[in-house]
């Protein structure tokens, strides 16, 4: 197997944050017959963007540096149903803020479950097993100490199936970085979808996931609640009670799950926020203070 050495593929600014794009990947994945297609959601990009990524099929970091490191990377998993990426509500935008905090942001996009890739609905975990030991390769090269991940809605259920299956083998090693650990020294899951049961689960989600006749063996495998064990990651958990899209119970089944296994584990549920608010959409709400809450938490995690 051979190494490379990570070459920016091209320097972007977002938010006035420059960041480097670096594909995590030595070849891209099989094409087919996706166009990656960036889209345009805001009409007033003078106020603000709020752009969605489809058709991934080449998984890329963007790399956003602080200018005073604490030494701990974050790779964040925006959100999208397993059908598209935000990545500025929550992914540049959240970067910005943990960039004022010390901390080193990997925005990382992923191939959708639904899309015919060669992993089915296992894809989208290659891609998170493959960015975090992607990064934990590179370390150096940022002077990380710890490494965790942060995931949105759809992307709290990828952050969640990698604290809870970061030894699951998917398909062959293409070099030694596949041979790194892809255990997450922390997990955050923000409004995150944890369920696969019907009755609370996003079904957006579950069909681009599991289609619409899953087995019971496969709602088991990708319930993330069901798949807690005691060697996980600590975990901070957040949501909103006035969601409308994810149910505020799946972030309750794993906080449940956590406790019963005894892993660490701090929730916080506000009134109000709906669903994937972000930054920029709460900041009138006390929901607003989720980065301090999360950065507090952590602190005292890796103290």
């Amino acid at each position: 197997m051979t190494d490379f050495t990570p070459e920016p593929l091209h320097s972007v600014t977002q938010f006035n944050q420059p960041c480097d794009v670096y594909s995590i990947w030595p070849t891209p994945p099989a094409k087919g017959k996706l166009e990656p297609t960036l889209i345009e959601r805001s009409t007033d990009t003078t106020a603000f963007h709020d752009r969605i990524v489809c058709g991934v099929h080449n998984p890329e970091c963007m790399v956003y540096t602080p200018q005073n490191s604490n030494g701990i990377g974050i790779i964040i998993f925006p959100g999208g149903g397993y059908q598209r990426i935000a990545m500025d509500n929550e992914g540049c935008e959240v970067a910005a803020k943990l960039n004022s905090m010390g901390y080193t942001v990997f925005v990382t996009t992923y191939r959708m479950p639904g899309e015919g890739h060669q992993y089915g609905p296992q894809t989208s975990l290659a891609d998170a097993q493959r960015t975090i030991r992607w990064v934990r390769h590179h370390a150096k090269q940022w002077q990380l100490d710890k490494i965790g991940v942060m995931g949105f809605s759809a992307g709290g259920h990828l952050a969640g199936m990698l604290a809870t299956h970061y030894q699951h083998t998917i398909g062959t090693a293409v070099d030694d970085i596949d041979s790194l650990d892809a255990r997450p020294d922390f997990t955050a899951l923000m409004y995150p979808v944890i369920t696969m049961l019907k009755d609370q689960t996003h079904l957006g989600s579950f069909t681009e996931l599991l289609g619409t006749t899953p087995s019971d063996e496969q709602l088991r495998a990708f319930s993330v609640e069901a798949n807690v064990h005691s060697a996980m990651p600590p975990c901070f958990l957040m949501h909103a009670c006035d969601d409308l899209a994810v149910n505020v119970d799946n972030s309750v089944l794993m906080w449940q799950a956590l406790k019963q296994h005894q892993v660490p584990v701090e929730m916080h549920l506000f009134e109000q926020g709906g669903h994937g608010f972000g930054i920029r959409k709460v900041e009138n709400l006390p929901a607003k203070q989720w980065p301090e809450l999360f950065h507090q938490w952590l602190s005292m995690q890796l103290s």
